[in-house]
């Protein structure tokens, strides 16, 4: 939700209409999420997607280097939320890195002692009040300048913006090939991410997961044009464009309060910052359910009981909402930051897990090769020792490595039968 709300802005502040391929990309994914794998994922009824791989492949090494991947994503996506977090603070006045460590000890705090049943009825508040605030944000927003022929004109009347004040009004303003990676790379995290795949393990049956991801994928296309116009918003209305275009992750509080001013605007400000904090408090609890299920009960082999369970929980919940703190003061972009914490897991994960439920062929021996080869190519991206014009070029080089290496390496192996159970489980399709 922050990255289709504050990462769609923040791209509106910088490419106009352009931004809008970020949340229709998210919107995409969960709608291919419930056409396709939804379904037979929950009907394996596990907790996590190395849960599923292990299951596949019949390798504990799958499981924890699938998890391992996993946590490091999604302490990469926190540190986006909490960078966002600290965006609202620092329009109101508290410096960024006060409002990061702030925001970080709200969200540890009540998701470390709630579970996730509580997360999800705070969510689905949450992101009402959040919608609702940007929805009035805008609306508000083109009243005051006059429509789009006013924002139009009041853009064209803004020196040194990132592009001509024409572009803005462009869908193709990312240009082709930033466009078309966007889709595909957030489309890929979205098929094996555990944080959308935690809400569909705990869907009420198969129907409802198909269907919750279907219709949420619909409305997030729809209204990822929003986001874009906030951002545009933003910086037409602001007394000062060049802060806005400057910090394009301020977009959106910034509009707020030039819409609705201080006290009133303080109550909008509010309501995206809850819309923040109900994706902040679903990634803790994915990561801690790999700490607990894959990291713990996987390596020692059996269930542990609740009252250490749940101090387990506690503690991870802690230590990686912290590290989510060092990891937004380390990369300052929200967009970047969640693209960039998508790389490595999606890069090592995705084919494994794909031609996993669709191969029979694939081996334990193929998937461990190009998941470890399409993870390296990420880490050497993303460490500037392989030269990428965008990050998704990291996505997409890294998944053609793992697949060519898992092929490769499968075919040169044995492949174990599906038998019983494991039969089953994998040839439910749709």
């Amino acid at each position: 939700m922050v990255a289709f709300i504050l990462g769609g802005a923040s791209w509106g502040a910088t490419y106009g209409l352009g931004g809008i391929w970020y949340g229709f990309a998210c919107g995409l994914g969960l709608l291919v999420l419930g056409l396709t794998l939804a379904r037979p994922m929950r009907a394996l009824a596990l907790y996590t997607v190395p849960d599923v791989l292990e299951m596949r492949y019949r390798s504990k090494t799958i499981r924890l280097l699938a998890a391992l991947l996993s946590l490091l994503a999604l302490v990469g996506i926190l540190g986006a939320q909490v960078w966002a977090a600290s965006a609202i603070f620092e329009v109101i006045g508290l410096p960024g890195t006060a409002g990061a460590v702030l925001a970080t000890l709200v969200f540890i705090a009540y998701t470390a002692f709630s579970g996730l049943w509580a997360v999800a009825l705070t969510d689905f508040v949450q992101i009402i009040l959040g919608s609702a605030g940007i929805f009035v944000a805008v609306l508000m927003g083109l009243i005051k300048v006059g429509g789009i022929s006013g924002l139009r004109a009041a853009l064209q009347n803004i020196k040194n913006l990132p592009q001509p004040a024409t572009g803005y009004f462009s869908v193709t303003s990312l240009g082709p090939s930033l466009l078309a990676l966007t889709l595909a790379a957030t489309v890929m995290y979205t098929l094996i991410g555990q944080d959308f795949y935690q809400r569909l393990f705990a869907s009420k049956n198969e129907g409802t997961a198909r269907k919750g991801a279907v219709y949420a994928g619909m409305l997030l296309m729809a209204l990822s044009v929003l986001p874009a116009l906030a951002g545009m918003l933003a910086v037409a209305l602001s007394g000062n464009p060049e802060a806005v275009i400057d910090s394009p992750k301020t977009a959106v509080p910034m509009l707020v309060i030039s819409v609705f001013g201080g006290t009133v605007g303080a109550i909008f400000v509010a309501a995206v910052l809850a819309a923040i904090m109900s994706t902040a408090d679903s990634l803790l609890s994915a990561a801690t359910s790999h700490i607990v299920k894959d990291f713990y009960e996987g390596i020692v082999g059996e269930k542990g009981d609740e009252k250490r369970l749940l101090r387990l929980s506690v503690i991870t919940t802690v230590a990686v909402g912290l590290l989510s703190l060092g990891a937004a003061l380390a990369i300052r972009g929200i967009v970047e930051l969640l693209i960039y914490s998508y790389d490595v897991y999606t890069s090592g994960v995705f084919v494994p897990l794909i031609l996993g439920l669709y191969w029979r062929r694939a081996t334990k021996e193929g998937a461990l090769a190009g998941m470890t080869a399409g993870s390296l190519v990420a880490v050497l991206g993303a460490a500037g020792i392989l030269n990428f014009p965008y990050w998704e070029y990291v996505y997409v080089s890294g998944a053609l490595v793992s697949t060519v290496v898992l092929v490769v390496v499968s075919l040169a192996t044995r492949a174990e039968p599906l038998e019983g159970e494991l039969e089953e489980a994998f040839s439910v399709r749709g």
